[in-house]
């Protein structure tokens, strides 16, 4: 069972020093709707030269960012230099990389693998609610043997019987290959269980079905 998830925005996680001039683009993540508070950083907030530059399949330029930058408080005299980014970027259809930018130079590029459909791999090997040995509170999900991608990673979500929200139990795995504890859902009967393919820049829904818990 899978679907194709149609994603407007793409949350970007990286860090830099603008001291060192080092920095990393650690997650890309596809999102729905936005979560950060501001599309670019204010005019009233000092431009430290940081840009998400967006590009097309051909490493052309189409658009750029001026992201927030989240400092780290530091000791004593010293002057913030250690940043984190939270950025929600515009997802179009020719978007394939994003590079991070500092002065002009390029500190990191991300540009994920083309996904592969899972499906069959999933199929053939994966489990759902197999109580693990020696841990008769804890259910294997999913299963380690698909095919690992550059910039591709899997999520899991569950909702119990006796709750409205979906809960997210892992995030950035490299494969679809979960742990669940039962005791995470007191009261439930059952866990509603989805897995998520993210690809950068898009998602798709692996699997869903209910687990019971009884």
């Amino acid at each position: 069972m899978a679907d194709s998830g149609s994603d407007t925005f793409a949350h970007v996680i990286a860090s830099i020093d603008t001291a060192s001039g080092e920095g990393l683009i650690r997650y890309v993540l596809p999102a729905k709707m936005r979560t950060s508070s501001s599309e670019q950083a204010g005019a009233n907030v000092k431009d430290e030269g940081v840009r998400l530059v967006l590009k097309d399949a051909a490493g052309k330029e189409i658009g750029r960012v001026r992201p927030e930058l989240r400092f780290e408080a530091c000791q004593d005299d010293e002057k913030p230099h250690r940043a984190i980014i939270q950025q929600d970027i515009d997802v179009t259809g020719t978007l394939s990389q994003v590079d991070l930018e500092f002065k002009g130079k390029t500190l990191d590029a991300f540009r994920p693998e083309p996904a592969t459909r899972a499906d069959q791999q999933f199929r053939e090997t994966a489990t759902f609610g197999l109580p693990i040995p020696g841990e008769p509170g804890k259910l294997s999900l999913g299963t380690p043997k698909v095919e690992q991608r550059s910039g591709v990673s899997y999520m899991i979500q569950a909702k119990p019987d006796n709750a409205d929200q979906w809960q997210t139990l892992a995030v950035g795995q490299s494969t679809p290959d979960f742990v669940v504890d039962k005791n995470q859902f007191p009261g439930a009967s059952s866990v509603e269980v989805r897995i998520t393919q993210n690809a950068g820049f898009k998602s798709r829904t692996v699997d869903k079905r209910t687990i019971k818990l009884e």
